[in-house]
């Protein structure tokens, strides 16, 4: 029974957080460099004394955590998502190099992209193709016990006629895992990472060259589980760094009033009703602190806020896994100006297996999301994706997603529709080479005209891998 619930309540996480990869691979991710992960602004004292305990409660969570760690571990549950959805039946997997007690995997990924608006343009569509060289190299431990995974990725973009936007991004990253025992465990992930800036970001700054974007993050958590119940407590530090901009006149576009830092606190407790079902109670605090107290338009957009949520896990079999929660959620500013976010808050991901050859996996969202556009406070996000995966043999991997989402921005008149539909394909001729494809629509609709956009990217590409 305890096994049982031990692998309930780390599956939803598994499941949402590869949805999350699969965003649109197009645009960068946002993320840091080592050096620039913490550093401290003007601003950094609250008036409120409720965002002066939240900060240091998480911070004070998070070393707590860390000390209790032997490896600075953590979850990339988000990379063995990612490693899992594209993974070839085991004859066809890279064996990997023996390094000690660790199993090293390298990977030279090379790809030709077409993109017929490069832009993200309303009316002045570009076209352009652009080469990506990804090379990467992941360390995985092999201990009877514990463990600890070490990932270094480097990507370099080239434009074939735009080469202003030429970037080069790279992600550093540690994770790993600490057993108490079998029913307690310790986890934890540090991440540096460089990326740029999507051009079709709501927030992009519209300069010469995409907005470059270094992120540090920090994880620690725990889960335990005793009889039927589990607990999950997870610590979050998040640091943001944006990098100016030359403007089209060459004027300098200033980005530091977007650097800020990010704290989060999440605790979980479930209960198992019975075989296959659970009932979750998710709460969170968060804390969002600005280096520039005021903006260059004059706003604090610094806030703290909570979130709220219950529902049923479900764990059956190799059927079905996942979680549906739903709640309260708030976002308060310490700008008089901005009001207060409020209201309904959902989140929902499964994974249905319908055959060992598929995978579906629904999700919805209901969330607050953060946001430097002028007038407005915050983005309240809803809508939801599907993600289907199928071997249609036990080498060759077809997947099919779909999104669409509604962004209002509170404050103003601001309401966008956003869609992204892609099909992927990947071809492993041997555990040592794969090639694939992928065809992909992108399109925004806004009240403001100049944001509404559509895009079609194709991609061609090779890898290898030993």
């Amino acid at each position: 029974m305890a096994d049982h619930q031990t692998l309930k309540t780390t599956c939803w996480r598994r499941v949402f957080i590869d949805i999350l990869n699969v965003e649109y691979r197009y645009p960068k991710l946002k993320v840091p460099q080592m050096n620039e992960v913490f550093p401290h602004g003007e601003g950094t004292m609250s008036r409120h004394p409720l965002r002066s305990s939240l900060r240091t409660l998480i911070f004070g969570s998070a070393l707590a955590l860390a000390f209790a760690t032997p490896v600075l571990a953590a979850q990339t549950q988000s990379r063995k998502a990612e490693d899992v959805a594209e993974q070839p039946a085991e004859s066809y997997q890279a064996k990997g190099i023996e390094f000690g007690s660790f199993l090293m995997l390298p990977v030279l990924d090379v790809s030709q992209h077409y993109n017929d608006n490069v832009f993200a343009s309303a009316t002045d569509r570009r076209s352009d193709w652009i080469t990506r060289i990804a090379p990467e190299v992941k360390f995985r431990s092999r201990f009877t016990n514990h463990q600890l995974n070490l990932t270094a990725k480097a990507e370099q973009s080239f434009y074939r006629e735009y080469t202003s936007d030429d970037h080069f991004d790279f992600t550093l990253a540690a994770d790993g895992r600490y057993d108490i025992d079998r029913n307690w465990k310790l986890t934890g992930i540090v991440d540096a990472s460089q990326t740029h800036e999507d051009r079709g970001s709501p927030d992009d700054a519209g300069g010469k060259e995409q907005t470059r974007l270094r992120t540090g993050t920090a994880k620690f958590g725990t889960e335990k589980t005793t009889g039927r119940f589990g607990l999950k407590l997870d610590g979050e530090a998040i640091r943001r760094d944006y990098q100016d901009v030359e403007g089209a006149n060459g004027a300098i576009i200033n980005q530091d009033d977007r650097d800020r830092d990010e704290l989060r606190l999440t605790t979980e407790l479930s209960y198992e009703l019975f075989p296959g079902y659970s009932a979750v109670v998710e709460g969170s605090v968060n804390d969002r602190k600005y280096d520039d107290r005021l903006d260059d338009r004059g706003f604090n957009r610094s806030s703290h806020g909570s979130t709220v949520r219950a529902g049923i896990g479900v764990d059956i079999s190799e059927l079905v896994r996942g979680d549906f929660l739903i709640g309260y959620m708030n976002q308060n500013y310490e700008d008089a100006r901005f009001n207060t976010i409020d209201g309904f808050s959902m989140k929902a991901s499964f994974n249905w297996t319908p055959s060992r050859m598929t995978v579906v996996i629904p999700t919805l969202e209901r969330s607050i999301q953060e946001t430097t556009t002028v007038n407005s406070s915050g983005m309240v996000r809803t809508g939801g994706s599907l993600t289907v995966r199928h071997e249609l043999q036990r080498n060759i991997i077809l997947t099919a997603i779909g999104s669409s989402y509604n962004e209002k921005y509170r404050g103003t008149t601001r309401d966008n529709w956003s869609y992204d539909s892609r099909v992927r394909g990947q071809w492993f001729l041997s555990p040592n080479y794969y090639v694939g494809g992928e065809a992909g629509y992108r399109e925004r609709t806004s009240k403001v005209d100049s944001e509404t956009f559509h895009q079609t990217v194709l991609l061609l590409r090779v890898g290898a891998q030993l």
